[in-house]
């Protein structure tokens, strides 16, 4: 049952790291072409597009003949909108939406994140906050967050192809650090999906090294 295709959002500057983190080596391998790899093993995924920059599409295009990729907007959600435009006529029941910079992501959470979203329309992959959660105000702690409520998303995060085009077509305007905020703008609940805590986000250099040990460690 190929009935999906996977966006991999990949447009960051990676202004931190001193170059783009997509294209980053973990374990001799670039971080996106790790995020790549993840979902060619999901047998539901029947196409994939890559949203990067022109200088990484140049470099992916000569290895993935079977990849279709976009250009980045300025936005995580402009990146998104041309990701669907790339996808043409074609239909497919279900989106999954990802950040190319999380390269450990594990083939059963994006199955069952799409198991999920076929079934409630709408599913996030996650895992539940470690850390008390402080909310500050003016430099002071105002008001200490349940910890037994709080859920970190992650991505895939999976979606009906028309839940969320209805989102973005309502709320593509929108400033927003995830799609998911948008599907609830228009009633849908959003289902939780207990994920692993190695799928971790390249954001800082530190994570490059916590990454490059998980990945020796794997078998």
């Amino acid at each position: 049952m190929k009935d999906t295709c996977a966006i991999i959002l990949a447009g960051g500057q990676g202004t931190r790291m001193g170059k783009p983190k997509q294209m980053l080596l973990i374990n001799g391998k670039p971080v996106l072409q790790r995020s790549i790899e993840a979902f060619k093993k999901v047998v539901r995924v029947a196409k994939i597009i890559v949203v990067s920059k022109q200088e990484n599409i140049d470099i992916l295009s000569k290895k993935y003949k079977d990849i279709t990729f976009a250009l980045a907007g300025e936005t995580r959600i402009a990146s998104l909108q041309n990701g669907l435009l790339a996808l043409g006529k074609k239909n497919y029941k279900l989106l999954a939406v990802h950040d190319g910079a999380r390269p450990l992501v594990l083939k059963e959470d994006i199955e069952n994140c799409l198991k999920a979203a076929n079934k409630y329309k709408a599913a996030v992959l996650g895992v539940m906050s470690k850390d008390t959660v402080k909310q500050i105000r003016e430099g002071f702690v105002s008001k200490t967050l349940k910890r037994s409520v709080l859920f970190c998303a992650q991505t895939p995060q999976c979606y009906q192809t028309n839940v969320l085009k209805k989102a973005l077509a309502k709320y593509g305007n929108t400033d927003a650090t995830d799609e998911s905020q948008l599907v609830e703008k228009i009633g849908v609940k959003v289902k939780v999906v207990l994920g692993s805590y190695t799928n971790l986000k390249v954001t800082t250099p530190e994570d490059l090294i916590i990454l490059e040990a998980l990945c020796k460690n794997k078998k």
